[in-house]
């Protein structure tokens, strides 16, 4: 076990290049992606319906900026188009009286968050027309809106993720955490292909034959794909976390028993491609595929809550990316272990289940 882990370290020492290039991607990705420095509010261009008379936009205006998350600028219909289109803005927002619509060219996860705080505030102004044309009293809305400010109760929410810049969602630590871990898909797969290149040789079935046990032979190779997977993954959140100051929480030992849980499972993936391809070049074909259906289904890319699709969202249930991304997001929210349990726990039955299964076939192609 031991001459089979030494050995992989000498040829990575031999071929760096396929671990610096996706050590490089992450970077690239997240840099682009994130950032470097702590978002400030973000802006939503609004262009409002000519049918609202000066006074309805000033309240609007001023409903919609109460909000210390977004910053909603006037703007004209064109400019906002134009702002959409060449990319300056995510998405913008149309005004009317009592409904609004979004402006979007792509997907954004900011959006969906926008949506649900401008759909709030249309339905509350919706509910005070209804009750102010049910009673018949012109001034029930100013009535009720002057009793609020003096309100006998007040109610004050928070949520587990605190004050937040971007309402809620740390975008910075989506990217971060999603790009890592899809990026570290192709280091840890792309380590086991020596295995597949092996046996195309003949190298393992005469590795086989000499004194080295064969559960020596898989651990080995196991060990070096898990130690360069985990340690690129830890590599990557400490250089963010201490060098551009990503806040990706605080229980230290709970990111490594997260990293290591989906570094086991990928691995354990890897195995079962192993098991199913016939060639290199099969599984080099094939790792690019998985790797960003595992992303783009698992949330890497976008947050998986923006997903409305059933099916999309059944098939997410078996993706590793899923509950690691899940398991990184509820540690960076302080979530207690008990909660963060059912993420880990799927994912150590998912490498289990795949590493069992891998194996098996790759037995019977000996």
């Amino acid at each position: 076990m031991k001459s089979i882990f030494l050995l992989q370290l000498q040829r990575l020492r031999r071929e760096p290049l396929m671990v610096l290039s996706m050590l490089g991607m992450t970077f690239i990705f997240v840099f682009f992606l994130g950032g470097f420095k702590t978002y400030g509010q973000l802006d939503v261009p609004v262009y409002l319906d000519q049918s609202m008379n000066e006074e309805e936009q000033d309240a609007l205006l001023a409903k919609l900026n109460e909000s210390e998350s977004y910053v909603f600028t006037e703007t004209d219909q064109k400019t906002a188009e134009k702002q959409v289109a060449l990319g300056d803005a995510a998405f913008a927002m149309k005004g009317m009286s009592d409904n609004y619509r979004m402006l979007t060219a792509a997907d954004d996860p900011n959006q969906v968050l926008v949506d649900q705080y401008v759909k709030q505030i249309y339905v509350e102004k919706l509910r005070l027309k209804e009750a102010e044309q049910a009673t018949g009293d012109a001034d029930y809305r100013s009535k009720v809106e002057a009793a609020l400010v003096n309100a006998p109760i007040t109610l004050t929410a928070s949520t587990a993720e605190g004050e937040s810049t971007s309402g809620g969602y740390s975008q910075r630590n989506h990217f971060l955490f999603g790009m890592t871990l899809f990026f570290s898909i192709y280091t840890i797969i792309f380590s086991l292909s020596k295995v597949a290149e092996e046996k195309r040789t003949g190298t393992w079935n005469r590795v086989i034959l000499s004194p080295v046990k064969k559960l020596h032979l898989y651990i080995g190779h196991l060990a070096y794909s898990f130690m360069i997977g985990f340690l690129q993954i830890v590599f990557i959140f400490s250089v963010f976390r201490y060098g551009f100051d990503y806040e990706i929480g605080d229980n230290y030992g709970m990111i490594l028993v997260a990293v290591a849980c989906y570094t086991f499972a990928v691995v354990a993936l890897g195995m079962l491609l192993l098991g199913l391809v016939k060639s290199l070049e099969q599984l080099n074909a094939l790792v690019p595929i998985i790797s960003v259906s595992m992303a783009m289904i698992g949330g890497a890319y976008w947050p998986i809550e923006a997903v409305s699709n059933n099916v999309i969202l059944g098939i997410s249930k078996v993706v590793p990316v899923t509950y690691g991304m899940e398991a990184l997001k509820g540690i960076s929210l302080g979530q207690s272990m008990s909660t963060l349990a059912q993420p880990l726990a799927i994912l150590v039955v998912i490498g289990v289940l795949c590493m069992g299964i891998g194996i098996n076939l790759m037995e019977r192609k000996v």
